[in-house]
């Protein structure tokens, strides 16, 4: 029998795992950007939500790991004497057996009969809703913390829940719950370690063998198996979080963008790549830079143009993240796309150059140091006058020192020009 408005409900259901995942891919970039531009908190991924304990919940909106629910029909009682726990146990039609508190034996066991009298050919295992767990940390920002529940396609009288939690020191918790549902098609429940636990991977999984709910109609929906898997880490600087460390205690990322020619004022010259950008998380320890290469992107550009014009400052290559900082240079280390052609006095050195603000950074970092788990977040990006450029007109550079306990300070936003003191500017 079709019930009106339930098939398109059912539809809109079984899309929200789909839409989670667009908004949560949103959300992720839209973080990414903020924290490129310094405009908000530089995290890769939304916080997570405060725990709500058991709290019942139309959907789960932030959730990403979710598992398919079905019904399964009861063939038999295996034992109908209960034990310490309150629960009788029942055969599944797959063959397995489930406890189920004593007080629900009659009506399921009601329901197995009529399904049994009322079918020719027993009755394929139907979607009955959707079941998800989620590991996260506590607002303390110290795992582990943890939530989990369903969302049903039918009312519900009960249900029990068991989720089993590991990480690493050989943590183990089970979470289990039981409860009357009053004809709710929702619940959700969580729960938050009394202890901070260690840093590490950490797994949550809604047991398949005793997570079910009790349908109205006397059905039994159980849970498939949700099941999450996290990287959970202590209070660090956010920036941190971001990415594996490969420079020090810290990180480095260059990045670059392909132009036609590697020297534009040599159409011979074979196309190349440039630097657009650097980000840097420095932290209490920094790791080995090294000395810039020779034949880098734009440099015959900058040689011929400092050829035809007298200027006062000789060339550079620049490191956007300085060497002082781990900065590479070389071919062999990834150093090509942390660097550009530049003025020795003017970009490279001299009043508001870029050593300047490096040496700002390197004064924060001492009078103030950083704890093992606090950073300076440093991004560098140069700009160019096209797409074609092998020469940046300037960079702009930024930094925030970004401590553990979640506090932030900006040092600097500004941009230093590719100009000496004459005013010739080099950018092409």
């Amino acid at each position: 029998m079709s019930i009106p408005g339930l098939r398109r409900r059912r539809r809109e259901r079984d899309r929200k795992p789909n839409r989670l995942r667009r908004v949560l891919s949103g959300a992720t970039v839209a973080a990414t950007a903020a924290a490129v531009a310094f405009g908000g908190t530089a995290t890769a991924a939304t916080a997570p939500p405060a725990d709500r304990g058991n709290t019942v919940t139309k959907s789960p909106a932030e959730r990403t790991v979710t598992s398919r629910m079905t019904t399964m029909r009861v063939t038999g009682l295996v034992s109908g004497t209960p034990d310490r726990a309150g629960n009788v146990t029942v055969r599944l039609a797959d063959g397995r057996t489930l406890p189920i508190p004593a007080a629900d034996k009659d009506l399921v066991m009601r329901r197995a009969a009529q399904q049994a009298r009322t079918r020719l050919k027993p009755p394929e295992p139907r979607p009955c809703g959707t079941s998800w767990v989620k590991l996260k940390e506590k607002p303390n920002h110290h795992p582990v913390a943890m939530e989990t529940g369903f969302v049903l396609n039918a009312k519900a009288t009960g249900y029990e829940w068991l989720v089993t939690i590991t990480g690493p020191d050989n943590y183990t918790h089970q979470y289990s719950k039981h409860g009357n549902l009053a004809l709710r098609d929702t619940w959700q429940g969580g729960y938050r370690s009394d202890k901070d636990q260690a840093e590490g991977s950490y797994s949550a999984v809604v047991d398949p063998g005793a997570s079910y709910v009790r349908l109205l109609s006397g059905e039994l929906c159980l849970n498939i198996e949700a099941h999450d898997r996290q990287h959970l880490t202590k209070p660090k600087a956010a920036c941190l979080k971001m990415m594996q460390a490969n420079s020090g205690n810290g990180w480095i990322l260059n990045s670059n963008q392909p132009v036609p020619h590697r020297n534009r004022t040599d159409p011979a010259s074979p196309a190349g790549t440039r630097a657009t950008g650097a980000q840097a998380c420095l932290g209490k320890t920094l790791g080995n830079g090294s000395d810039p290469a020779e034949n880098i992107t734009g440099w015959q550009d900058a040689q011929q143009f400092a050829a035809t014009h007298p200027a006062k400052s000789t060339l550079a290559r620049c490191h956007l993240i300085a060497k002082v900082f781990g900065g590479k240079g070389l071919v062999g280390d990834g150093g090509l796309d942390n660097l550009v052609p530049c003025w020795q006095v003017g970009m490279n050195t001299g009043p508001a150059s870029m050593r300047t603000f490096e040496m700002e950074v390197q004064k924060e970092m001492k009078d103030f140091p950083l704890g093992d788990y606090d950073a300076v977040y440093y991004l560098v990006t140069p700009i160019y006058k096209d797409e074609a450029s092998t020469i940046p007109a300037s960079v702009v550079m930024s930094a925030k020192v970004q401590r553990a306990d979640g506090t932030e300070k900006l040092l600097f936003t500004n941009p230093v020009f590719n100009r000496e003191a004459s005013g010739l500017d080099l950018g092409n």
